[in-house]
């Protein structure tokens, strides 16, 4: 069977979701987390803590995070009890959710965002846009949206956020059980809610 044959089987069997409303949830969240950037009230490291409150409510209603968190965990949530995966996804959603969060706080709400278009995928549809800053640099992100119409995954400058967790988490799962990835995730999340 040709490689045409084999893609075009594959997405035909890839559940159905409509590009224009995947689009316009992207478009809508990026929007909102732009105005939170922008809002004079929320700058400067003394409302840090209320700026992020203000993006995290815009994340979760973009980001289907236990999905996200699955993803990240790959071959080993097998291994899970059920007891196990919730405790991971409560854990993993507050660690993803702030990486996420500390990633939109580099931007300053000044550049200008740019959709290049959207691709279906075996899981649904990615929505390519770029951020481009004032310097002129250009920041590639791409969200990927599932049946959910939720983001599933997003991709920055070529690095997905998922498949950077699921290496590490490889690594440490090589030497480690579950309870040693758990002390570890625990005492990042604790040292991160320190620092802010």
């Amino acid at each position: 069977m040709s490689v045409v044959i084999v893609l075009g089987l594959a997405l035909a069997a890839a559940p159905q979701v409509d590009a224009d409303a995947a689009t316009s949830m992207v478009r809508a969240s990026v929007a909102s987390a732009l105005e939170v950037l922008e809002d004079p009230a929320l700058q400067g490291q003394e409302n840090l803590q209320k700026r992020y409150a203000r993006l995290r409510a815009v994340s979760d209603r973009a980001f289907d995070w236990p999905a996200m968190a699955q993803r990240s965990l790959g071959a080993h949530w097998r291994d899970l009890d059920e007891a196990q995966r919730k405790r991971f996804v409560a854990t993993f959603v507050e660690l993803l959710a702030d990486h996420y969060l500390r990633q939109i706080d580099r931007f300053s709400g000044k550049e200008r965002v740019e959709y290049v278009g959207t691709e279906p995928n075996p899981e649904g549809v990615e929505v390519k846009m770029k951020i481009v800053t004032a310097s002129r640099e250009e920041v590639p992100i791409h969200f990927y949206v599932g049946p959910s119409q939720r983001v599933y995954d997003v991709s920055i400058e070529g690095v997905s956020i998922a498949n950077h967790y699921r290496g590490s988490f490889d690594r440490i799962l090589v030497n480690s059980d579950f309870e040693g990835l758990m002390k570890r995730l625990e005492q990042t999340l604790a040292s991160r809610a320190a620092a802010l």
